[in-house]
């Protein structure tokens, strides 16, 4: 995510990304792809019940993406519907080809499912396939298309705002509901899908962030007084940490998770209101860490993690005094070889082909 003023990135936001792509990496392996190769072990059973709730990581990025969505939009105002759709699938196509082609030729996934994913259509309602890791992708780009269109038609701000808070208590209560206070993916009532209500309501959330953040910071430049500044910093630095720690426990400490997952939004919503200001102190303790530069490989990282998955069943996991005896490392070196093939991906595929696309539309 980019800071509006210098159009830099923001390491903070970039920190989370990463830190989040491999917090999902380590749910998915802990809740289905290294369970099976574990004896039943006690301490993988102990981490798994932990981590239930890691997986609605994936609310925290719906609404990063919605205010860098409206961040980019007011950047690029001149930018039409064709140019924004295929920039989309610049940027997200190569990395799920690269992935759904691996899956059918080494995997023995269906070529239907490839399909499905390859047209950003698993989850959306328009497809029975539901149940793939990458469900996110089809959800996202179809929600990211539809909130671009609706600041280009809907001009009244009084109005916008009013559709996307009903769309984001629509998307939200229909989940919560459903699901007795969590997320799904499936499609409910014959016409709901659970997955696209979850990223219209949190795409749709980060944009009201994002616009909130803009009036609020123009408001804080505003002010001159530099008591009240400090005043500011330190509420923003409380409130950062309060939510971040609470997100946490949450996320893994399942012991004392919230019954009702919308906590997270709350939590999350703070969170990132405070972080976009890079005035708490976590926030400038993380902008510090060289883990930041790898947030551009958080795509990647989590849509290549079943190819992962797949590489280390037939290599690590087959070391079954290993893995069942030796959790720590072998959770860590499962973790190490999906980031590191996030990485490999990205500088052969994402990036690469990604600029050879974006180039085509520009011709």
């Amino acid at each position: 995510m980019e800071n509006q003023k210098t159009g830099k990135k923001l390491n903070n936001i970039e920190f989370l990304r990463f830190a989040f792509a491999v917090s999902i990496v380590y749910f998915h392996l802990l809740h289905s792809a290294l369970m099976p190769y574990t004896g039943d072990a006690e301490i993988y059973r102990y981490l798994a019940e932990q981590s239930k709730y890691t997986k609605y990581i994936v609310e925290c990025f719906f609404i990063i993406s919605g205010c860098f969505l409206y961040q980019s939009t007011m950047k690029h105002k001149e930018r039409g519907l064709g140019e924004f759709v295929w920039g989309k699938i610049a940027r997200l196509w190569p990395v799920l080809a690269c992935s759904a082609v691996i899956s059918v030729m080494f995997m023995n996934k269906s070529v239907y499912s490839a399909v499905i994913n390859l047209c950003f259509l698993q989850s959306t309602g328009l497809a029975t396939d539901w149940k793939g890791l990458n469900w996110y992708v089809s959800a996202f780009f179809f929600g990211e298309i539809f909130y671009f269109l609706l600041y280009k038609a809907v001009k009244n701000s009084s109005a916008r705002h009013l559709i996307i808070c009903l769309l984001a208590y629509f998307g939200y209560s229909l989940n919560l509901t459903v699901t007795g206070g969590e997320f799904g993916r499936k499609v409910v009532y014959g016409v709901f899908s659970l997955a696209m209500a979850r990223a219209l309501a949190g795409i749709g959330l980060g944009c009201l962030i994002g616009e909130a953040y803009e009036v609020l910071s123009a408001k804080w430049r505003d002010t001159g007084k530099s008591s009240q500044k400090k005043m500011w910093t330190l509420l923003i630095s409380i409130l950062e940490a309060v939510s971040f720690v609470l997100l946490i426990k949450d996320f893994f400490y399942g012991k004392a998770a919230y019954e009702n997952q919308f906590l997270v939004v709350v939590l999350f919503s703070f969170l990132l209101m405070c972080m976009l200001t890079e005035k708490g102190i976590l926030s400038r303790l993380i902008s510090v860490s060289r883990l930041c530069s790898l947030g551009k490989y958080a795509y990647s990282i989590y849509v290549m993690q079943e190819t992962a998955f797949y590489i280390l069943k037939n290599t690590l996991w087959k070391h079954k005094e290993f893995v069942e005896n030796n959790a720590v490392c072998c959770l860590g070196m499962s973790l190490l070889a999906a980031v590191l093939l996030g990485i490999l991906t990205y500088y052969l595929v994402e990036r690469p082909v990604g600029r050879r696309l974006s180039l085509i539309f520009l011709r």
